[in-house]
């Protein structure tokens, strides 16, 4: 895998229009490594954007912040690019989309796999399981408006380690950042077991501030579209998430 945050930080060079970039720590789409950096799939196609619309970013870089913060960031300041986000009703209209940037993926409810009792049958079970979600991200605005009861986290991470604590009963995540994210915790992804489809179609984008110029949302898109056309995208994508 190649990390980027090195050529991220230097796009920011002699650029007269500069965006500003945050995200979460939310592998295998975007994460801190080891060293400091920030990496991962969509941070690599925000590399690949920037290169071929001739954008650059505010030093330094890409700011991996909790994303309650991210997105109040993204939400009121001009030029702020925001990933990897849904694009949901509810914020169609508070930002320019440039994506998607992934294809339909199915995002599952989990829960440990020595809980056998947490089952999913009607939707009364709604009501009685608690379900682990970070502040103000997608999946707390939906299963707040669809009745869950939820326990909100900061990070993503938090809310594996509120499941493998039993602080919570169920979380909601893609098969690849529940491999991810427990072999960093240490954790075998085994010890967690699939309930039920949470959603089928579920895709991540760029978002950028809706008081931005209109254009960089347009050479963004337009970059993402050769990217799609040439298999650059679909190259990174198999290096990073299959």
């Amino acid at each position: 895998m190649r990390v980027w945050a090195a050529a991220l930080c230097l796009l920011w060079l002699g650029s007269a229009q500069a965006l500003q970039a945050v995200t979460e720590d939310k592998p295998p789409y975007n994460w801190q490594t080891p060293e400091g950096q920030v990496s991962g799939f969509s941070v690599a196609v925000l590399g690949e954007l920037l290169a071929r619309s001739h954008l650059t970013l505010d030093p330094p870089g890409v700011r991996l912040l909790p994303w309650a913060r991210a997105y109040q960031l993204a939400l009121h300041t001009p030029d702020t690019l925001i990933f990897s986000t849904a694009r949901i009703p509810e914020r169609e209209s508070l930002f320019f989309w440039i994506g998607p940037i992934t294809g339909s993926h199915t995002i599952w409810f989990w829960r440990l796999r020595n809980r056998p009792e947490v089952v999913w049958e009607d939707d009364q079970d709604r009501q009685q399981w608690r379900v682990g979600v970070v502040r103000s991200s997608a999946y707390r605005e939906q299963l707040e408006k669809e009745g869950f009861v939820l326990r909100t986290v900061n990070r993503e991470e938090d809310k594996f380690q509120m499941l493998l604590l039993r602080r919570v009963d169920l979380i909601a995540a893609p098969e690849a950042e529940v491999r991810f994210q427990m072999r960093r915790l240490g954790k075998d992804p085994a010890l967690l077991a699939p309930v039920s489809v949470y959603n089928h179609d579920y895709e991540y984008y760029f978002a950028l501030n809706r008081r931005s110029d209109p254009e960089l949302a347009r050479q963004l898109q337009e970059a993402l579209e050769g990217m799609r056309l040439d298999g650059a995208l679909a190259r990174l994508q198999q290096e990073w998430l299959e």
